[in-house]
């Protein structure tokens, strides 16, 4: 019965909240007077800036964004740092983790970090305050913001921009741009084609008289991917040996179906107890940040058997658990990726190392749908189905044997854009201000 209501709760949220059209149709009065009050603003002698930083490690896909305003004479960009919360039922805050990202904030931006939540106060900076012209959120989940720092309310005082942290690879483009959030942007920067027919098909009515706009420059985190290169990361168990093959493990955080589900339970267990019997191996788990907080939340592990695991890491000679903010130092430091439905593999597939994809029993399906984003991908990476193939195609990497790699490379070729992708949006921006 429970499981009953589950789908029933979800079928109603994504009908009315992500793929809805109702409410972006009774939106559409209330956005126009907000654009129009926003477009009436003086202009100041630069174009002040905003971007929001709530998880350090979404970062990389506005970092080169802020970069290109940071070097732009007509631009001032301001980081806005959002500690992460906790909500009953969405609505009632329960707890504010600030420490965190304001550590990241002041380590990276110094002055131009600006902290939103003010800990002894237990205050919010309202953003009219910050006199914004606009501001790019990374993420569409608004139930993880307060309610004056949604887009709903941002729009009455600023222009607002998206630059998605993560690019749809299933048939889930009703999430990542989901009606609910978009209905409220007035500048979406959409990763590629997929997402941009997506969105120009879902905001017709909005886009066509100019009161939102698209585009399709590309994905800012990819400008950045390069800049690991050569660099040896300090995540690794030990230093580079020869003969040693270094294994990146990235499992999806979820056992939703739709997502895709993950590999995690299927190969926790022979997983370390590889890096625990082969000294040839050396084996970093790198968790998304939602992981083991999700497992746990929903029952599918206990705490215990989570510290158990997170233990046998630590103490393994040859394995660590990787919580770092950034980590394309540690692409280009390994050998190999294993990994199943994640934007990872698109962020990995440009360093043009080999890639070990694992199907989920609830994601079979992605392998070999042809109208999926992921589809293309699979063309350069090798599908293993069980530990036994993985060991066995690992060993075969390690001996130099990679068929596959012509065909990343292509694939890899094909994703790059030319110029600068953060660059391409701050000019995109200048031309809406300037109404060019």
């Amino acid at each position: 019965m429970a499981g009953l209501l589950g789908r029933m709760l979800t079928g109603a949220k994504s009908a009315v909240f992500e793929r809805g059209r109702l409410i972006y149709w009774l939106n559409i009065p209330s956005f126009r007077r907000s654009a129009r009050r926003v477009n009436a603003k003086p202009r100041g002698e630069k174009i002040r800036v905003g971007f929001l930083l709530q998880v350090p490690n979404n970062w990389a896909v506005l970092q080169p964004v802020y970069e290109a305003a940071l070097a732009d004479d007509w631009v001032e960009p301001v980081v806005l740092l959002m500690p992460e919360l906790e909500f009953f039922c969405y609505v009632k805050l329960t707890k504010v983790h600030w420490e965190k990202t304001y550590a990241f904030g002041a380590e990276r931006f110094g002055e131009r970090a600006v902290r939103l939540w003010d800990a002894e106060k237990k205050t919010w900076m309202l953003p009219e305050s910050l006199g914004l012209d606009y501001i790019f959120l990374p993420r569409p989940y608004e139930t993880y913001l307060p309610f004056c720092w949604r887009a709903s309310a941002l729009r009455r005082v600023t222009r607002v921009c998206f630059v998605p942290y993560s690019s749809p690879l299933l048939d889930d483009y009703c999430l990542m741009y989901n009606t609910h959030f978009i209905r409220n942007v007035n500048l979406i920067f959409c990763e590629k084609q997929h997402s941009y027919d997506y969105v120009s098909a879902r905001l017709k009515p909005t886009l066509r008289s100019g009161d939102q706009k698209v585009f399709n420059p590309g994905f800012p985190k990819f400008d950045d991917i390069p800049s690991g290169m050569g660099q040896e990361s300090q995540v690794w168990p030990a230093p580079r040996r020869p003969g040693v093959l270094r294994v990146l493990w990235t499992p999806r955080w979820t056992l939703d179906a739709r997502l895709g589900g993950t590999s995690f339970f299927r190969y926790r267990e022979e997983m370390i107890r590889w890096a625990e019997e082969d000294a040839a191996v050396n084996l970093v788990f790198r968790p998304h940040p939602l992981a083991l907080e999700t497992y746990v939340r929903e029952g599918w592990m206990t705490a215990q058997e989570r510290d158990a695991f997170l233990a046998r890491c630590e103490v393994c000679p040859n394995a660590a658990v990787d919580r770092s903010s950034t980590y394309f130092d540690t692409f280009w430091s390994s050998d190999v990726l294993i990994t199943d439905v994640s934007s990872m593999l698109m962020d990995y597939m440009l360093t043009g190392k080999p890639i070990l994809y694992c199907p989920t029993p609830a994601g079979n399906r992605f392998s070999d749908d042809p109208s999926l984003a992921i589809r293309p991908f699979l063309e350069g990476m090798y599908v293993v189905r069980s530990m036994e193939e993985i060991r066995e195609r690992a060993e075969a990497i390690r001996r130099g044997e990679d068929p596959l790699k012509p065909a990343r490379e292509k694939l890899a070729a094909e994703m790059r854009r030319t110029g600068h992708i953060g660059e391409d949006i701050i000019g995109l921006l200048k031309k809406d201000y300037f109404r060019e």
